[in-house]
């Protein structure tokens, strides 16, 4: 007998992820959370069961959590508990920063759900976006303390800016925009000699080809 696919299963999990608390083994990935939830809505939307298993209501909250862990200098956070609110301020800024995963998993989650971007502070998150992208023409996960884009050189992370840039402006070149030319060499210098992709320059290849061609 061939394999199936045990649907009822995987629903009930993500919506157990979903709608109660997450498993134990979720507890030390707290400031993940905007990631397992771009998972989970994804995995419940691939299933077809998004809307029939949740109400409006639900999706409406969702979409406003999302947009709760939006950084006020454009990006998104990875959960609302890096929000430091009117504690704020230049000495402690890097406490809170937007990172360049958790903006991706939160544009596509808000896509999935339906939204349509308009309170996206588009502007202010693309500026942002072109202050991660590094001398290589990868990118950091986020700034620092003195503003510098810091950890990165992370094929991954080209991709989420790469798709970014997509959601937010179709592609189109504007005045703030990051370096395509740069991220263009730094994926085609990670294209190793047995025809597949690494992370970066002379590491050895291995599950990134989709998000460099993507990227690219």
């Amino acid at each position: 007998m061939a394999p199936t696919l045990n649907k009822s299963t995987h629903i009930r999990y993500f919506l157990r992820c979903l709608k109660t608390h997450l498993p134990t083994a979720y507890s030390t990935n707290d400031s993940q959370r905007m990631t397992l939830a771009f998972f989970i809505l994804c995995a419940l939307d691939l299933l077809g069961v998004l809307e029939t298993n949740t109400t409006e209501a639900d999706r409406v909250a969702y979409v406003e959590w999302i947009y709760r862990c939006q950084h006020p200098e454009g990006g998104f956070r990875g959960f609302t508990g890096a929000d430091i609110g009117g504690e704020r301020m230049e000495e402690n800024q890097h406490c809170d920063p937007a990172n360049i995963a958790a903006t991706y998993f939160a544009l596509a989650s808000l896509a999935i759900l339906g939204d349509d971007l308009g309170r996206v502070k588009r502007m202010e998150c693309l500026r942002w976006l072109k202050r991660l992208q590094l001398t290589d023409g990868t990118f950091g996960e986020a700034l620092g303390i003195q503003g510098e884009a810091h950890s990165g050189r992370d094929m991954r992370f080209c991709y989420c800016a790469a798709a970014i840039r997509w959601i937010l402006n179709g592609g189109e070149e504007e005045e703030d925009d990051i370096d395509m030319d740069g991220l263009a060499r730094f994926i085609e210098a990670s294209q190793t000699y047995e025809g597949g992709f690494a992370n970066g320059p002379f590491h050895e290849a291995h599950g990134t080809p989709f998000v460099a061609s993507a990227a690219g």
